[in-house]
């Protein structure tokens, strides 16, 4: 009998750990520190036409829509993280806020409680995942823009005590070049498929200019670590440049390893 017992509590023990790990294949977002104790149950990248939402859900004519919504295309992940008992959607919520915040994010939009509107349309119809269905006034949203980044953050408590945390980040396709190309600044790159046709396009319209590719990473312990990934980094998307028959002679690569504060891009793209 005791072996039996000790059997069980094993299992069951093995079970729970289980239950806490990670979904297969899925990370936390760059740069974006995940809560204490919370693991990721839902996990999804690609490029989509993704909704904004800037307003409240509210009904329409019997169909619930936001007040105010964006619309964007480009590089999408979501992540969506279970936050372990007793933490709040209040806390999950605030740490990552605090950190776009300090990224030099700028605040969209953002609610909480019934303001937000229906927790069911914001689970089902919004982000398209059940289980964030839950007590409407332990909900928060906001949406965030950083560079060229749409962020937004939804937490809720569902009614059996469980806290659930969204993270979207929408990187926005590096499209009308020409119009960004006079401002002077950098512009954030992720090397994702569309925006990589983009600025292939350009460059082939616009054979006389060169393209400069500057990166810096934070990840590295020491600044040579620092400056070697960024260079590794630059070099993959130089390749892929010179792959796409732009001529090496066009591409420069600079990397600032973690000497680079501006941006918090890991890759800038300067035309000239």
């Amino acid at each position: 009998m005791r072996t039996l017992v000790v059997f069980l509590y094993i299992l069951f023990c093995s079970v729970y750990a289980s239950a806490e790990t990670d979904l297969p294949n899925s990370s936390d977002y760059p740069q974006l520190l995940r809560f204490p104790g919370s693991y990721i149950v839902q996990y999804d990248q690609g490029d989509e036409n993704y909704r904004l939402v800037l307003g409240s859900l509210q009904k329409v004519n019997g169909v619930v829509i936001p007040e105010k919504e964006q619309r964007l295309t480009g590089w999408l992940t979501q992540i969506t993280y279970r936050i372990p008992e007793p933490s709040t959607p209040d806390e999950a919520f605030s740490m990552f806020e605090a950190q776009l915040t300090k990224r030099g994010a700028t605040t969209l939009f953002k609610c909480s409680g019934r303001d937000c509107g229906s927790s069911n349309q914001w689970a089902n119809t919004i982000f398209r995942y059940s289980r964030l269905y839950g007590v409407e006034e332990s909900q928060s949203f906001a949406a965030f823009r950083l560079n060229n980044k749409y962020v937004s953050l939804y937490a809720v408590e569902r009614g059996n005590k469980r806290v659930y945390l969204r993270l979207d980040v929408l990187v926005e396709n590096i499209m009308g070049l020409d119009g960004q190309v006079g401002e002077g600044d950098g512009i954030p790159f992720t090397g994702n498929a569309s925006e990589l046709q983009a600025l292939v396009a350009y460059l082939n319209a616009n054979p006389e200019q060169n393209v400069w590719l500057v990166g810096h990473d934070l990840s590295g312990q020491t600044r040579q670590q620092q400056l070697d990934k960024a260079k590794e980094k630059l070099l993959a998307l130089q390749l892929r440049l010179i792959e796409q028959n732009i001529s090496s002679d066009r591409i420069n690569v600079y990397s600032l390893g973690g000497f680079a504060a501006t941006s918090s891009a890991e890759i800038l793209v300067f035309i000239e």
